[in-house]
C-alpha cells in the first residue's frame, strides 16, 4: 500500500491516479491524515517512490494475463467459420392441381441476389422473384392444362452466406387437367353444348374481353351461377359430370380443330379450347342431335338447334336385340362396312356393304337398310333407315353428335 506522504504529494501535483488507488486514497485523506502532507522537495521524492511501486505493480499482473491466454491489445483473428450447404427444404413434386398457381422452391437461407433460377421445361413463359427462402414462378398465362414438365433447381444455386448446393436437383411435374365444370363452361360458351352459362357476377362471365391467363383462371376455378337451356328438345346436360353429351362436345370440339376426335380432353385439346375463348371463336354449325323415339311407329329426327331438319320412319331393335335408351355420341362413322353379329334366333349374320353408318353405342349404329317397311322393330338393335335417307343423314352428322333413343 503506498504511504500517506505519496498520497499527499500526488494531491498536491494534481497527479493523475490509477482507478486502484481512490478508495485508499478516500480513506487515508480523510480527516487529520490531510494536515500531515509534506512539502516541495520531500514531495516530488515521494510521488517518484509512488509512480515506481504502481509500475511494478503492472508488471506483476501483465504475466499473469498472458498466462490466462489474453491476446494482445488490438488483435482481431478470429477463428474460421465452416459455412453451410445450401439446402433445399420444399419443391412441388407430382400433380399440380392449378396451372394458375406460382411455383415455390423453399432453400434453408435467402437465395443470393445473382443465384441462378431454377428451370421448367418445356420452357414457360414468365419469371422467377425472390420471396424471403422462397424462390417464385409465375407464369405470364398459366402451364398448360393436362401438359407435364421438368422443373429443375440448378447446382450452383446459392443462399446467402452458404456454399452452393453442389448437386442438381430435378422433379416431374403433370398439371391437372381443369375440373368438368370448367370444361363444360368453356365448351357452351363456344356452343358445342346446347345450354347457356348465366354466372353469378358479371366480371366472371366468359362474355367479357379475355386474356388467356383469366380464361384459364376461370376454367380451372369456375365461377358460381348456372346453366340455361338454349334448346327445348335438346339432351340434358349433367352438370359437374363428364357424362355422354359432355363428352359428345369434346368429340365434336376435337373434330373442328383437326385433333382425334375421341371424347378424352387432352392437352393438345386445351391448348386449343383456351385459345378459341380468348379468340371468341364459336362453332360455326348449330347444335345438332338425332333423336330416335320407338313408340310407333318408329321415328328418327335430326335437329339443328330448335329446327326439325329432317324426319323418317325408322326400326330399332326386335325383343330380345332391343336398342338401348339413352343418350350416346357417334364415335365411329363409315360410308360403307361389313356387319357380322348374332340374331337373337341364335342365327349368325354377315352383311358386307352396310351404308352411311353411325355408330352410337358399342355395336349399335343408324344406318341405311333394305326393308319392305319401316316404322317398327325389325333390327337386331340397330336404328335403320330406307338406303336414300340414310345418305342425307349421313351428310348432316359428324363425329360426337348425340342421339337419343327413347
Amino acid at each position: 500500500m503506498p504511504s500517506a506522504a505519496a498520497l499527499c504529494a500526488d494531491l498536491r501535483a494534481g497527479a493523475e491516479e490509477p482507478f486502484w488507488l481512490a478508495a485508499e486514497r478516500s480513506q487515508l485523506l480523510s480527516g487529520p491524515m490531510r494536515a500531515r502532507c509534506p512539502t516541495s522537495a520531500g514531495a516530488a521524492l515521494l510521488a517518484g517512490a509512488a509512480l515506481l511501486a504502481g509500475a511494478a505493480a503492472i508488471g506483476a499482473i501483465a504475466p499473469a494475463a498472458s498466462a490466462q491466454g489474453a491476446k494482445p491489445h488490438g488483435s482481431s483473428a478470429q477463428p474460421a467459420t465452416r459455412r453451410t450447404k445450401t439446402a433445399i427444404l420444399a419443391m412441388p413434386s407430382g400433380e399440380v392441381r392449378n396451372g394458375t398457381e406460382a411455383i415455390v422452391v423453399k432453400l434453408n437461407g435467402v437465395p443470393a441476389p445473382h443465384t441462378a433460377h431454377p428451370a421448367l421445361s418445356p420452357k414457360v413463359s414468365g419469371r422467377w422473384t425472390i420471396t424471403g427462402h422462397e424462390e417464385v414462378f409465375r407464369s405470364a398465362s398459366t402451364l398448360q392444362p393436362c401438359g407435364s414438365y421438368t422443373l429443375t433447381v440448378p447446382k450452383s444455386t446459392t443462399a446467402i452466406g452458404d456454399r452452393e448446393l453442389g448437386k442438381r436437383s430435378s422433379e416431374r411435374l403433370q398439371v391437372a387437367c381443369p375440373p368438368v365444370r370448367g370444361l363444360q363452361l368453356a365448351l357452351a360458351h363456344l356452343g358445342y353444348l346446347p345450354d347457356s352459362f348465366e354466372a353469378a357476377s358479371p366480371a366472371a362471365s366468359l362474355r367479357r374481353r379475355m386474356t388467356r391467363r383469366l380464361a384459364a383462371h376461370l376454367i380451372y376455378s369456375p365461377p358460381r351461377g348456372s346453366l340455361r337451356p338454349d334448346l327445348t328438345s335438346a339432351p340434358a346436360l349433367s352438370w359437374g359430370s363428364f357424362e355422354n353429351v359432355t363428352k359428345g362436345a369434346v368429340m365434336v370440339f376435337e373434330e373442328d380443330h383437326h385433333l382425334e376426335a375421341n371424347g378424352v380432353p387432352s392437352e393438345q385439346m386445351w391448348a386449343k379450347l383456351l385459345a378459341a375463348v380468348v379468340h371468341k371463336y364459336r362453332d360455326p354449325s348449330p347444335y345438332t342431335f338425332v333423336t330416335v323415339s320407338e313408340a310407333l311407329p318408329e321415328t328418327l329426327e335430326v335437329h339443328e338447334g330448335d329446327r326439325v331438319a329432317l324426319r323418317s320412319l325408322t326400326n330399332t331393335g326386335v325383343p330380345g336385340a332391343e336398342t338401348e335408351k339413352g343418350a350416346f355420341p357417334i364415335y365411329a362413322r363409315y360410308v360403307a362396312t361389313t356387319m357380322v353379329g348374332t340374331d337373337p334366333n341364335g342365327v349368325k349374320y354377315d352383311d358386307p356393304g352396310v351404308p352411311w353408318v353411325n355408330y352410337f353405342n358399342g355395336g349399335d349404329a343408324v344406318h341405311g337398310f333394305v326393308r319392305p317397311g319401316y316404322g317398327y322393330p325389325q333390327s337386331n338393335g340397330c336404328v335403320e333407315l330406307p338406303v336414300e335417307t340414310a345418305r342425307v343423314v349421313f351428310g348432316m352428322l359428324h363425329l360426337g353428335d348425340i342421339v337419343v333413343v327413347s
